[in-house]
């Protein structure tokens, strides 16, 4: 946590003292900000880690006998597409999503158990952007819609499988060491963010920032139909996410 704290500051430190130089000089009169007004449509690309606290997975984990989550950020991948109203200067509006995912494993003799712990969120983005100077641009906002969070277990003792073997399994409700279970959660995602951008062409952008991704009111279901009761409230991503983009459109 200390770490993306400390990213969290060297990236507003990098977004506001370019602004404070401007506009304490005399001679960048003409590029400041408020001669700028935003326009354009662009989409990308974007990559995440997330630094969330993994306590309640790997409180699970460690009952199950399975391996922690390790401390390794979450890498998630997902995209993002705005464009300007031009009725509120700088204001844009757009979507954006984006999801990961970590994987435990654990073999003991010929049984296999994994479990796969899945992350996305994603939805309707508004952004107000600050230009400081031309090329480069602070825009803060947030993305308010829906998230998940899924946690597919699997065990298997590496036999062959058979069709007629299966239904006769379901039949006589034979006991198997072949299991699969899938827990979904469906959420309402807030995800607050904060982006450093610059344009290196006129259809071209670059960008770096960070983010909170904020998941409530949860809903759980084991396999996709029944519900699942007593899922503890923090089985949710908790923590910084630090992203990197490349957007391409037009940039003014």
């Amino acid at each position: 946590m200390k770490t993306c704290v400390i990213l969290l500051s060297m990236l507003l430190l990098a977004g506001w003292a370019p602004l404070y130089a401007q506009q304490s000089s005399d001679d960048d009169n003409e590029l400041k900000a408020p001669r700028y007004v935003k326009v354009g449509a662009a989409g990308g690309v974007i990559t995440s880690f997330g630094f969330f606290k993994n306590d309640e997975i790997n409180k699970a984990l460690t009952a199950a006998g399975m391996p922690k989550l390790t401390n390794d950020p979450m890498v998630l991948v997902g995209g993002e597409g705005y464009g300007y109203i031009m009725v509120i200067p700088n204001l844009r509006i757009g979507g954006f999503g984006t999801g990961g995912k970590q994987t435990i494993t654990s073999v003991t003799g010929n049984i296999k158990k994994e479990v796969e712990y899945q992350v996305s969120y994603g939805g309707i983005l508004i952004d107000y952007v600050v230009p400081v100077v031309q090329k480069f641009d602070i825009a803060g906002g947030f993305t308010i819609g829906a998230g998940s969070v899924g946690v597919l277990m699997t065990r298997d003792n590496g036999s062959l499988k058979n069709w007629g073997d299966l239904w006769s399994e379901f039949k006589d409700n034979t006991q198997t060491q072949n299991v699969t279970r899938s827990l979904s959660g469906t959420f309402v995602a807030f995800n607050p963010h904060l982006n450093l951008e610059y344009r290196v062409l006129t259809w071209m952008q670059v960008r770096v920032g960070v983010g909170y991704p904020m998941l409530f009111n949860s809903s759980w279901q084991l396999n996709d139909r029944g519900d699942l009761n007593n899922v503890p409230d923090a089985l949710r991503p908790d923590g910084v996410t630090v992203n990197a983009g490349l957007m391409l459109g037009f940039f003014n």
